[in-house]
């Protein structure tokens, strides 16, 4: 029923870890907002994700290191 499920944020984030590598940019930052995220939302990195509407942060997460490492790494500027 809705028009964005979990499968299309995990695709957003794969494409925010290429263009953070492409930019030049640390990718691993977006971890850092992933456990942000997790504690802003009650601090649960492994909720369940069975009537969420969003993936949980710690599979987030696992996606996003798997996406640093096939994108290439992490560069040397810091920051945003």
């Amino acid at each position: 029923m809705m028009k964005f499920g979990r499968d299309d944020e995990l695709e957003s984030d794969e494409f925010g870890v290429n263009y953070m590598i492409d930019a030049g940019y640390n990718a691993s930052s977006m971890i850092e907002v992933m456990e942000i995220l997790a504690e802003a939302g009650g601090g649960h990195m492994n909720r369940d994700e069975f009537m969420s509407f969003h993936p949980s942060s710690a599979n987030r997460v696992a996606k996003i290191k798997q996406h640093i490492n096939t994108y290439g790494g992490n560069s040397a500027k810091s920051g945003f």
